[in-house]
């Protein structure tokens, strides 16, 4: 499969979760925008991912409303990992014609961070940290180095901009700017624009 074009990071560290991804959407050698918007809050998690942008705005619906319908009619909060476990059916439903987006689902449930790695055809991983898209081995490189366990959510987000930096430099489909998504351990969801 072709690589997803820009790049996306998850991290969890001790007191929450952060979410970046880069606003550059291209397709092929052409930029089509430099204001692409890829990393969402939904109800009390956050969604971002890389591919195709209007794919992921889809998925980003689709998990909305499923996500209220679920809370409504079970009258309680759904889980972060029930949640992962729904996108992770949604994009099954659709294998024969995917999303065409690799996807990064996090959030914290009773205090414990949760992040979770979705392919275009459903595959979750529970992960510490990840990079999807198309300068995911760059940004990986940074995260092998320089990730440990014991980060704050500030060191969590520095280093997923360290990383997405990184990747802007060496990826023509990455770049224009880094969205970051937090969600601290007490469930607050802050998210900040912040230019290349």
């Amino acid at each position: 499969m072709e690589e997803l074009p820009a790049t996306a990071v998850g991290v969890k560290v001790q007191d929450g979760v952060v979410l970046g991804a880069v606003r550059r959407l291209s397709y092929g050698g052409y930029v089509l925008s430099k204001a692409a918007k890829k990393v969402f809050p939904i109800s009390r998690f956050g969604i971002g991912g890389a591919g195709l942008f209007g794919d992921l705005q889809a998925l980003t619906r689709i998990m909305n409303a499923n996500i209220k319908y679920y809370e409504l009619y079970n009258n309680r909060p759904i889980s972060t990992k029930a949640a992962a476990k729904l996108l992770s059916i949604i994009l099954y439903q659709y294998k024969y014609m995917p999303f065409i987006s690799e996807v990064l689902f996090g959030g914290v449930d009773d205090g414990h961070p949760e992040l979770y790695v979705l392919d275009p055809l459903g595959s979750l991983l529970d992960d510490l940290y990840a990079a999807v898209g198309s300068g995911a081995r760059v940004a990986i490189g940074v995260l092998e180095a320089e990730y440990n366990e014991s980060l704050t959510l500030a060191q969590g987000r520095e280093l997923t901009i360290k990383s997405l930096r990184a990747s802007v430099e060496r990826d023509v489909t990455s770049g224009d700017g880094i969205d970051i998504l937090t969600i601290s351990k007490d469930g607050k969801i802050n998210t900040e624009f912040l230019s290349s």
